[in-house]
This record gives C-alpha cells, structure tokens and sequence, in this order.
C-alpha cells in the first residue's frame, strides 16, 4: 500500500512573514528605489543591480508584491547594493553624517517649497499628521525622509513628490 503523503508539511520554498523590522528596513530600500527611478533608472537596470528581474522591480513599485516580506539575506543583499548604511536601515538613531548629499539636497527643495507656499514646520505638521521635530529634521539635513514623511510634506505643501526628487537628483549630479 502506497504511503499518504503528509498534508500538514509546508512546502520548502516559503515567503518570509510580515514583521515591522523588515517593513522599516523595506520601507529605506523603497525610498531608494524610487529616487533610483525618479534619476532616470530602468526598472531593468534597478533588477539588475538586486539579482532581480524587471518584473520583480515592477511588483514592488507597483506594490503588487511588497519586499518587506523578503528574506533578511536578500534584504541585506539589496542594502548592501545600495550602499544604505546599517544604522539606516534599520530606524537606528543617524546623525547627519550618515545621511546622503542627495537626502539633504531633498530637504533643501522641500524647505524652499514650504517657504515659498508661506507654511512654517508647524503648519506642514499639522496638515501632514507629523510632528514639527520631524519636519525640521528633513529640512536640516539631519535624517532622510521616509517615504510617508515625504508624501506628509509635499501633500501639504502641494508639490509633487517626483519634483521634489528629479530636482535633487539633478542638483546631486552637477554638484562636484
């Protein structure tokens, strides 16, 4: 009599379970993602620098199927590729050091937006559900925006974020 097959084994190749760590560590890897596309990047060239395909990129822009549940190696691997500093991808506290030309430069445009719109840090942070802290942060240079930050301020100030990331992305590249 022919053995049953046990239905309860899981098969040997499963996705990683959601967990917050690697939904923040996603979170950095995305951000540079997407200033990788705002910079003119194919997805095929973003694929090709992960080991990935274009498909792959496309899911994730797209969030059909979101990193976060990615393995912590791959996850590694894909920070490693982005030379994302460990301290960063993982929500440590950063000091402006650590945080890129680019970064800043995004924190300059977006400062000069909210000037130009007439809103100070605390009426961004209002009308952005973020605090005034964070808001000065950004625009000092002293930590990088998440992506929700971002969104946050330019909804607020009423600017575009892929403005706001082709201009630094073009500042960052004419700057010696």
């Amino acid at each position: 009599m022919p053995r049953q097959q046990d239905k309860t084994r899981t098969a040997s190749k499963t996705v990683a379970k959601h967990d917050p760590e690697n939904a923040q560590a996603w979170a950095v890897i995305m951000a540079k993602i997407l200033a990788l596309r705002a910079q003119g990047k194919t997805m095929q060239q973003i694929g090709n620098l992960f080991g990935v395909g274009r498909d792959t990129v496309s899911r994730w822009i797209s969030k059909e199927f979101g990193g976060e549940k990615t393995t912590f190696g791959d996850m590694l691997r894909y920070a490693k590729a982005l030379e994302v500093p460990f301290e960063e991808l993982f929500g440590t506290p950063c000091n402006s050091a650590c945080v890129s030309a680019y970064n800043r430069t995004v924190g300059d445009i977006l400062q000069e937006f909210a000037q130009d719109s007439d809103m100070s840090a605390t009426d961004i942070a209002t009308t952005a559900n973020l605090s005034a802290n964070e808001i000065n942060a950004v625009f000092s240079g002293q930590t990088a925006a998440t992506p929700e930050q971002l969104y946050g301020i330019c909804t607020a100030i009423e600017i575009n974020a892929s403005i706001v990331l082709k201009r630094a992305a073009k500042e960052a590249n004419n700057t010696p």
